[in-house]
């Protein structure tokens, strides 16, 4: 019984909810109380230990009915009778119509998958049907194109090639009764086999439920954000959203030293005054993740907005687990946008910022100049400058100066490009020129590549704590 819990397990993650050990746990703990016995006893358990929000409790019911619920071997019909296969249309062949003309031939072989065909125990077929299933790993299939391989695999794991040596044995047997055998033998496979397909793709529609947008997200995840197209912005949105919210709750956390460490002499002192000097409360050290202050500078030119744009949303969907963060835009000035995020959302206020601002030519040097003018005094040894942009200067002046002094005043200084690195230094871009004074410059094109930035950004932070 817990490989098949493990198994509706499965079904629930494909559906889009996310069962964690501990949560796999405690249901199979919670089902072990309430038993089998009664089945929707059993449905609201498994709902009230898994689910988590309204929307997901109706996927949990809905993903129960179809995982606890078996229609294959259901039908009126006769294993023998000739609607039971794909061919009965009324034409039958020699074998065929000397089925028809013999009533319950005996089967006196010792194949068990024909045993149980001729005596039309449906039962004991989906039984064997189940049993080869799980032999055939079908909790794997993922595509519609797997259909065939895992119907051919299941067949095999019943019997069936024993099975068709048999039919081709009883086939060329003298007697009437062998050739009516070997026919009704065959409808019965035909029988057999629409039923593991229709089987095979019942188990599809809840194994791979999500399985073709889980491929379009991975896919989107490591294509070149230039080359998004803008129908899929909102499910990037999403992927950039729920990649945030799992850096979020990795380093939102404090971590603490409780009972263990360094004492803290002064504060377990001023607690215990009240009785005389006699310590009965201690207090630990508790050591706390810096949180680091962001100063955005995004070149939002006809060919960088595309990654500002996400970019921006990532690091204001990491709101809890920043200190503060600044945004400035340019092209040929440095615009300061952080009233933009104060009165909209962030997705809208990314729109607006692109839209407003952006697809006019880039000016590297002077938007130095205002950085210098405008921020130089904010920036101090706490804060972590990112720059986001292609370096391509159009052949003015680069202002290198201004990057030496930004490089030692902050924290850090992170440059992500766009572009690749062999086109770094060719043209008009100042890359290779800016570099020096850069903690990290990385090549960043993806949103995986944002995520690991940002990643290693916050990692960094925590260990410095």
């Amino acid at each position: 019984m817990q490989q098949t819990l493990e198994d509706f397990y499965k079904v629930v993650r494909s559906a889009g909810i996310d069962i964690s050990i501990a949560d796999s746990i405690e249901t199979s703990k919670t089902v072990e109380l309430v038993g089998y016995s009664n089945r929707d006893t059993l449905k609201h358990a498994l709902s009230l230990s898994l689910a988590k929000t309204v929307d997901e409790k109706q996927i949990l019911d809905e993903c129960f009915e179809q995982f606890y619920s078996f229609k294959s071997f259901q039908k009126n019909k006769g294993i023998g009778d000739k609607t039971a296969g794909d061919g009965g249309d009324g034409d039958q062949s020699d074998d065929q119509k000397s089925a028809a003309d013999q009533k319950d031939p005996e089967y006196t072989g010792e194949i068990e998958l024909a045993k149980m065909l001729i005596e039309q125990d449906k039962a004991a077929l989906a039984q064997s049907m189940k049993k080869a299933a799980r032999e055939s790993g079908m909790t794997d299939i993922w595509l519609f194109t797997q259909k065939g391989i895992y119907t051919r695999r299941i067949m095999d794991k019943m019997g069936a090639q024993e099975l068709n040596k048999e039919i081709v044995a009883l086939g060329k047997g003298d007697g009437p009764t062998d050739s009516a055998l070997a026919g009704k033998l065959r409808w019965a496979q035909k029988y057999l086999f629409n039923e593991v397909r229709n089987f095979v793709e019942q188990q599809l529609l809840m194994f791979g439920k999500t399985t073709s947008q889980t491929i379009h997200e991975e896919f989107l995840k490591n294509t070149c954000l230039s080359n998004i197209e803008k129908r899929d912005f909102e499910t990037m949105n999403k992927i950039v959203r729920k990649m945030a919210k799992r850096l979020s709750s990795l380093y939102s956390k404090k971590r603490k030293r409780k009972d263990r460490g360094q004492l803290d002499f002064r504060k377990t002192l001023r607690n215990n005054v009240a009785y005389d000097g006699v310590i009965f409360n201690i207090f630990w050290k508790m050591k706390v993740v810096d949180k680091p202050r962001i100063l955005a500078l995004c070149d939002v030119s006809g060919s960088v907005s595309s990654y500002s744009r996400f970019l921006l949303l990532f690091l204001y969907s990491l709101s809890d687990v920043l200190d503060r963060i600044d945004t400035c835009v340019f092209t040929n000035t440095l615009i300061d946008v952080n009233d933009i995020f104060d009165k909209f959302p962030v997705q809208q206020a990314v729109e607006k910022i692109v839209y407003e601002f952006g697809m006019s030519g880039s000016d590297y040097g002077n938007t130095f100049l205002d950085l210098k003018d405008k921020y130089m005094d904010k920036i101090d040894n706490k804060t972590t400058v990112i720059i986001l942009g292609d370096a391509r200067n159009n052949r003015l002046d680069p202002q290198t100066k201004v990057m030496k002094l930004l490089y030692q005043r902050a924290k850090r200084v992170i440059w992500l490009n766009p572009e690749t690195k062999s086109f770094w230094g060719i043209g008009d871009s100042e890359m290779l020129r800016y570099k020096p004074y850069c903690n990290v410059v990385k090549e960043c094109n993806t949103v995986t590549h944002l995520k690991l930035m940002v990643d290693t950004i916050l990692k960094i932070s925590a260990q410095a704590a």
